[in-house]
């Protein structure tokens, strides 16, 4: 479990609902199991409960108060793999730069993919007064625990001949 004050992350979201409350613990109907949080360190997981932790994932991570803290605390592994260029590997690493981010930004989830053990979400991201950033992010769990995160930024170029490249 990651250890880090509960800070709230403001995120201005259109066109997405969250699907899970993140108040009931997730149960792994193919293995008859409820798994109660945190879910890591790592136990069996059906595909099944893994595409369901991953969309409370994403939904406590881009939608829920404290989501950030909370989803990293309930989900992802101490031992974190980071691939991010700008990230170190470890929990407590990218959760710092993720709660010292600019909250004031606005987030439009465009897809959210799962194929086990991998968890995908391809969202818009905009700051004020700046262009918008294609994102996507791939997790893969480790059972019941996400251990290995990549993601994919992209911005649309000023000279670009297709005009819905990215979105």
């Amino acid at each position: 479990m990651c250890t880090f004050s509960k800070v709230l992350l403001a995120i201005t979201v259109f066109s997405w609902t969250p699907i899970v409350t993140a108040i009931l613990p997730l149960t792994d109907r193919v293995l008859g199991v409820v798994q109660q949080r945190p879910l890591c360190p790592a136990r069996p997981a059906s595909p099944e409960f893994q595409r369901a932790a991953s969309t409370e994932f994403i939904s406590e991570i881009f939608f829920e108060p404290n989501g950030v803290t909370e989803s990293f605390d309930n989900f992802i592994s101490p031992d974190y793999i980071q691939h991010s260029p700008f990230l170190l590997s470890g929990c407590n690493n990218t959760l710092s730069v993720l709660l010292s981010a600019s909250t004031n930004v606005n987030i439009t989830i465009l897809q959210i993919m799962f194929d086990s053990p991998y968890g995908m979400v391809h969202y818009r991201f905009q700051a004020p007064n700046s262009t918008a950033i294609a994102f996507m992010d791939l997790w893969r769990f480790n059972g019941t625990c996400i251990e290995e995160h990549w993601d994919v930024t992209e911005t649309f170029p000023e000279n670009a001949t297709n005009p819905i490249a990215l979105f």
